[in-house]
């Protein structure tokens, strides 16, 4: 069982960690909800998943099967609703956040860790550059966004100190956690998302004004300002 912790990003951030890792274009279908599972179609790049969620006694059990990829994209034709995204690896200490661009049926940044245990989820300390959580709000899930929509995503505050803690994310120069014992179990890691350096801490650090430009461009859309 995989349990996820979900929060807010905000867009220029996730444009940052794209442009400096690899992504990959996820589609994922929803069929019509049913009491006590759920289930969908999702096409990555060139592999198609079928998979099925079921609410058991210890909770939600998620189990997915490989599926030619024609059959993949002829299910996301008959699906109730659709979401189409970006999704980019980045390791943050012994796990990983997996950030979402999503960009059909509506523009929303998130980004995602999933982790093997109840006890692992509660310890972890959210990052800096984390937008609020989300991981409760029905509103924003995948499923509920592909058949229900979502009328506005929240506002993000944007600060110096998180646009820091992003960059040394990407320079991988810090610990998320504080130390723990050696048994610790490892946070289980997205299968297909593992997404390597592109440029170095140099590269980063040279794109610092840009992302600090486009956060001020969002600051004065926040406050109604014209750019």
């Amino acid at each position: 069982m995989t349990i996820r912790r979900r929060f807010l990003l905000t867009p220029s951030f996730a444009r940052l960690v794209r442009r400096e890792r690899d992504g990959l274009r996820h589609i994922e279908g929803f069929f019509p909800e049913l009491q006590d599972r759920s289930s969908w179609v999702r096409v990555e790049d060139n592999r198609g998943l079928l998979i099925l969620k079921t609410a058991g006694p210890n909770g939600e059990v998620e189990d997915q099967a490989e599926i030619p990829l024609a059959h993949a994209q002829a299910l996301l034709d008959v699906c109730a609703g659709t979401v189409d995204y970006i999704r980019t690896a980045l390791p943050i200490g012994e796990d990983q956040a997996l950030v979402d661009e999503v960009f059909r049926p509506r523009v929303l940044h998130l980004v995602t860790v999933e982790f093997a245990s109840e006890g692992e989820a509660r310890g972890f300390r959210p990052l800096e550059w984390f937008g609020p959580e989300v991981t409760a709000d029905p509103r924003i899930t995948n499923q509920s966004i592909a058949l229900r929509g979502l009328d506005e995503a929240p506002e993000i505050q944007l600060s110096e100190a998180a646009l820091n803690s992003l960059i040394d994310s990407l320079d991988s120069r810090f610990s998320t956690q504080a130390p723990m014992a050696n048994n610790r179990p490892k946070a289980k890691q997205a299968p297909v998302t593992r997404g390597e350096a592109q440029t170095s801490g140099d590269a980063v650090k040279a794109n610092l004004n840009e992302v600090e430009a486009a956060m001020m461009h969002e600051k004065a859309l926040q406050k109604g300002k014209p750019e």
